[in-house]
């Protein structure tokens, strides 16, 4: 069995993904019809959970009835429209720290600057927040994306997706003051939770024999921390649960085993992985 298990501090759920969790429950004790647009959090085990209790994942808005939660990564001003004309209750489940980032785009946009939006344009959250900014909006994943720009503007905002390494927005950011002739106005919309899960797990992963990072495979977050960690660590797994761990058949013994998680894990993900990790042969 491993010899010792190192956890960090900071894995697990984030307080927007645990308030959204919690919300829906809430929700579906007191309402026969509950939906989401969209996959509440990034982890399918706390997906599929919810949807045990009676929770409606939809992906098209029609004419649903009965209660339907906004996801944590947030939506389109659009979509927001759409849901609200309906005959059903929105909750609104998007992190604090996301509608921050929405509207840091739309108050940048109202002041005449082009935005930028440094994350993955494919990620809902991204998708979300760049209708804030009335086509006005450009998203780019590094310095060498600044060059593919086609700007006119003097007058540049930028942003960052939340959950993106703290590095990676400055890098960007300095880039772009190396040129004099732009107004630029800065709005650091990382979330503080994630910078520290980022920092706790690099630090563990330099201890450690093996590096665990448990969450589900489409959350951005996680699969960040274990890119981070597997620069420093080569022997660095990112896994959604015991399972999968067992079957990449890792020789644990006399092992000593790190362990951090992304922002929708949940604690019983965690615990029963520890719990397994140490009656494990």
């Amino acid at each position: 069995m491993a010899i010792k298990i190192i956890l960090a501090d900071s894995a697990g759920v984030c307080f927007g993904v645990e308030k959204a969790v919690s919300s829906a429950e809430s929700e579906l004790k007191s309402s026969k019809r509950v939906s989401s647009y969209g996959p509440l959090i990034h982890n399918p085990q706390s997906i599929e959970k919810l949807e045990k209790q009676g929770l409606n994942v939809i992906n098209e808005i029609n004419n649903q009835k009965g209660t339907i939660i906004i996801r944590a990564h947030g939506i389109t001003i659009d979509e927001e429209s759409k849901l609200n004309s309906n005959e059903s209750k929105v909750v609104d489940m998007t992190c604090p720290i996301v509608k921050r980032l929405q509207f840091a785009v739309k108050a940048l946009t109202e002041e005449s600057y082009h935005v930028i939006i440094v994350g993955d344009y494919n990620h809902p959250e991204i998708i979300g927040a760049k209708s804030y900014g009335n086509n006005n909006v450009s998203v780019i994943q590094s310095i060498e994306d600044i060059k593919k720009l086609r700007i006119t503007t003097k007058k540049i905002g930028i942003v960052a997706q939340t959950t993106i390494p703290v590095e990676n927005f400055w890098e960007v950011v300095n880039e772009f003051k190396k040129n004099k002739e732009l107004d630029i106005k800065v709005i650091d919309t990382l979330c503080d939770d994630i910078h520290n899960k980022q920092l706790e797990a690099k630090e563990i992963a330099k201890d450690v024999d093996i590096m665990l990072v448990i969450g589900g495979r489409n959350s951005s977050n996680t699969k960040e921390i274990a890119k981070l960690c597997k620069e420093i660590n080569n022997s660095t797994y990112q896994i959604e649960t015991f399972k999968q761990l067992k079957e990449l058949n890792l020789n644990l013994k006399n092992k000593t085993v790190g362990i951090s998680a992304g922002a929708s894990t949940p604690p019983w993900i965690i615990k029963e992985t520890i719990d397994k990790l140490m009656m494990a042969k």
